[in-house]
């Protein structure tokens, strides 16, 4: 897939807190924090609420999809491992619950969606299996919710 001469990209590795998340994306699903006292959605993983501080956090599947928050072209590798990445579109994704998180879109090539365009998660998994979520435009255009369960970018 990329060239054999690159630096190995880094990957995850699970913590007792984030590992409901990774386990969730080697399930195909993605899976929130939420407090069980004020509802607030947490991302990324902690050990307390964002908004009350509580402790009592359990995790929930939710759709993976959402709008274009923000978005950047990256034409220069932002680090070595990412050469064969290149045109890399990073965006801020605003999920149908609202919690925002931080990807790279799978098919925008070398040109800018535009802010409010419909996405959906799918994994993208390394050689190692470990899977990644990322987003791409929603093929129909609309926005709306999308499986719970993650297609796989090939």
């Amino acid at each position: 897939m990329g060239d054999q001469s690159l630096p190995a990209k880094p990957r995850p590795r699970a913590t007792p807190v984030s590992e409901p998340f990774w386990e969730g994306l080697q399930a195909g699903v993605l899976r929130l924090q939420r407090c069980g006292d004020c509802r607030t959605w947490v991302h990324y993983p902690r050990l307390r609420c964002t908004a009350c501080l509580s402790d009592n956090l359990t995790w929930e599947e939710v759709e993976a999809s959402g709008t274009l928050y923000a978005a950047t072209i990256a034409r220069q590798a932002t680090a070595a491992p990412f050469a064969d990445e290149v045109p890399q579109v990073i965006a801020v994704v605003e999920l149908s619950q609202g919690t925002r998180i931080t990807t790279t879109l799978t098919d925008a090539g070398d040109s800018l969606p535009p802010v409010g365009a419909p996405v959906e998660g799918v994994i993208d998994r390394g050689p190692d299996g470990i899977a990644l979520l990322r987003f791409r435009l929603r093929p129909d255009g609309a926005a709306g919710s999308a499986p719970n369960h993650l297609s796989t970018v090939s």
